[in-house]
């Protein structure tokens, strides 16, 4: 089988710190700060509720909300719920990394199927993906929401590959500049291609290494026979 492309949406495809410049407007100079623990906290939450299993799964946007919640609390921001409203509505409308469209309608025009591969809804990446005016190079959306867990749960990755690629993990190629999105591909037997947009970025020190590195999805027309 050809390779099946699974691309991570927030963070690869689409930058989450996109809501910088509306945080700027009601945290100051705190905008900067405030992004990055929302975003830590939010895949914290899904971290968590994956390792709780059962029936703990809540979908992609509680995480956000209740990270949100937390990131004005620890800050001491004192938003206002019409604050909040804003900042969540601003998910839907995240702006896609320059180099990303021209890549996929590279590879889409190379005959690749590209897939959204996200702990999102399916109907959260519809909306971004819209947004942002690459859904047209997309193959489809695969959402964590069928499986009721999050990357980087064992189970999400046996799911996609069933489903679009006949059960051949070895075939299926993660493209993800998150190192436990990598990790956990390459712990369920697929390829993976890591994106370390910046230098500061760090892979975690664990048995398992992506195939590929690189720092732009510019590259990943060149080196997607490498992994």
């Amino acid at each position: 089988m050809k390779k099946v492309l699974a691309f991570d949406v927030y963070g690869t495809l689409i930058d989450p710190h996109g809501v910088v410049a509306l945080l700027q407007t009601m945290v100051g100079e705190q905008a900067v700060s405030f992004s990055s623990l929302w975003r830590n906290k939010q895949l914290e939450y899904t971290f968590r509720r994956a390792a709780m299993g059962g029936d703990q799964y809540r979908d992609f946007s509680i995480c956000t909300q209740a990270a949100l919640d937390y990131a004005d609390q620890g800050l001491k921001t004192a938003l206002s719920e019409a604050q909040k409203t804003r900042l969540l509505a601003a998910y839907g409308a995240l702006p896609a990394f320059t180099e990303v469209a021209a890549s996929l309608r590279q590879l889409r025009a190379g005959g690749y199927d590209c897939w959204a591969f996200s702990n999102g809804t399916p109907a959260g990446i519809a909306q971004v993906l819209a947004h942002a005016a690459i859904d047209q190079y997309m193959a489809g959306v695969f959402s964590v929401s069928q499986v009721g867990s999050f990357k980087p749960a064992p189970s999400v990755y046996s799911a996609f590959a069933r489903q679009h690629a006949r059960g051949q993990a070895a075939v299926c190629v993660l493209i993800s500049s998150n190192p436990f999105d990598v990790i956990g591909a390459k712990a369920a037997g697929w390829q993976a291609i890591w994106v370390q947009r910046t230098a500061a970025n760090i892979f975690d020190p664990w048995e398992y290494r992506p195939d590929v590195t690189i720092s732009s999805l510019g590259q990943l027309w060149e080196m997607i026979d490498a992994s």
